[in-house]
Formats: C-alpha cells, structure tokens, sequence
C-alpha cells in the first residue's frame, strides 16, 4: 500500500479477459525496470460477432439478472465493480460509505450487496446489521470484499450477518 493501490487491477484486466478466452501475462526485469503486460484476445469471425459487446453480455446473463449494490470507500474500486457487473448484465448502485450504503439499500431493495468493512461514517459491520434489520423481509445476501483479511475478521463479519467474506484483491470471476 506504500504507493496507494490495492493491487486488485491486474486481477481485475485478467479476469474480464479471459472471460473473452484470453489471457494476459506481466513481465518485468526488476525494481526500477519497468513493466510489460501483454493481453491475448481471440479473434472472432465476423458472422460470430455479436452486435455488441453489451448485447452479448446481456444475452448471457439474462437469466440471472440481479439487483446489486456496491459500498466502497475506493470511489475506483467500487466503479470498476460496478462497471463489471453492469457488463455482466446486472442493475447495480453504488455508494461510498456505511451510511449511504444503508439507505441506497433500503430504497433499492437489492439481490446482493458487496460490502466493505473499513469505511468512514459507519464501517461494513454496522452497515450489515442495519441493511438486515431495515431489509428482513427481503432475500439479500451481504458480501464483505475488504482489506481486512484475518480470521477473526472473518468471524466478525459473519456475527454480524454478512453471508461471505472475500478478502481484497478479490479475483473478478469470484465476485
């Protein structure tokens, strides 16, 4: 974290490609040499091709089209997550603490929320006990994506009524 990131965007770029059957691979000669990343992407013939990107994106996951909410403190994280998710064909909001986390949840009515615990105004833990207590007549599953990593983090998250605990930076094909 000495230089901000939490290391989650290579994880991110390599999960949407091989989503597409492709692959990336990251080379460097060391400290201070630079990097090189190289992305692989099928070609498709043109009969094959969708009409776009979105189209076949929504067409694949129509099925199982869900409401999610996304709290992250990481304005980045959360509209990368956001934007993934939309590409998968999902409805998905977006806020940036616990407190306006719980009340885009009570409007919303979410399927899923992904939920990180370290935030200002009201951490995840409270966040999660209020949406279940504000949306319990409604089937939500609560999933803490977060830095926070040890066990009995793990076991505070599911006292506190979060259904799955992923530890950051989480695999793209995970979420």
């Amino acid at each position: 974290r000495t230089e901000g990131g939490l290391g989650i965007g290579l994880a991110i770029v390599r999960g949407l490609v091989e989503l597409h059957g492709g692959s990336v691979v990251a080379h460097s000669a060391g400290l201070d040499k630079g990097s090189e990343f190289v992305v692989r992407l099928p070609l498709l013939p043109r009969a094959a091709a969708p009409a776009s990107v979105q189209d076949a994106a929504v067409a694949s996951t129509a099925h199982a089209r869900k409401r999610v909410l996304v709290v992250d403190d990481n304005r980045d994280l959360a509209a990368s997550l956001r934007e993934l998710l939309e590409m998968q064909g999902h409805d998905v909001r977006e806020a940036h603490d616990g407190v306006e986390g719980v009340h885009l949840a009570s409007e919303f009515k979410p399927d899923l929320v992904l939920l990180d615990i370290g935030m200002p105004r009201m951490n995840g833990y409270e966040a999660a006990v209020l949406i279940r207590r504000r949306l319990h007549d409604h089937a939500v599953r609560i999933v803490a994506i977060t830095g926070w990593g040890h066990e009995d983090d793990k076991l505070k998250a599911l006292d506190a009524g979060f259904d799955l605990h992923m530890t950051k930076p989480v695999d793209p094909a995970a979420v």
